[in-house]
């Protein structure tokens, strides 16, 4: 009775393949395509699973229609970190991280803030 509960099928157990569109996330404004991939030539070469892939948004800065930089999680706080306890100088552990969806988030540093020209009606 259970035993197609806990039986791995072939249809179940197929990874992702890469290039594979993973989601499509919509915050202030803008649309980021997630697809599969890998970071590192290193972890396609090891044979792991292609993983959900975020835009470097530190080489290719993305802006709210505020001015606010989009940043993800994981990317390396920038030199206005303020870290909160315990953290690992990633932007996630910055106070002025607010989270949006999954890994992504905004900046939300007075001083990485972009001046627009929406701001300036």
């Amino acid at each position: 009775m259970f035993t197609p509960l806990f039986t791995k099928t072939k249809e179940s157990s197929q990874a992702h393949k890469e290039g594979q569109l993973y989601r499509i996330i919509e915050a202030y404004g803008r649309t980021f395509e997630l697809y599969y991939g890998y970071y590192e030539e290193c972890d396609r070469a090891a044979g792991l699973e292609p993983m959900p892939i975020y835009p470097d948004l530190s080489a290719s800065p993305v802006y709210t229609n505020h001015g606010l930089p989009f940043v993800t999680k994981m990317q390396d706080a920038c030199p206005l970190y303020r870290g909160r306890a315990g953290g690992e100088s990633e932007c996630a552990d910055c106070e002025y991280f607010s989270h949006c969806e999954e890994l992504l988030g905004v900046c939300t540093c007075p001083e990485n803030k972009k001046s627009t020209a929406e701001e300036t009606k």
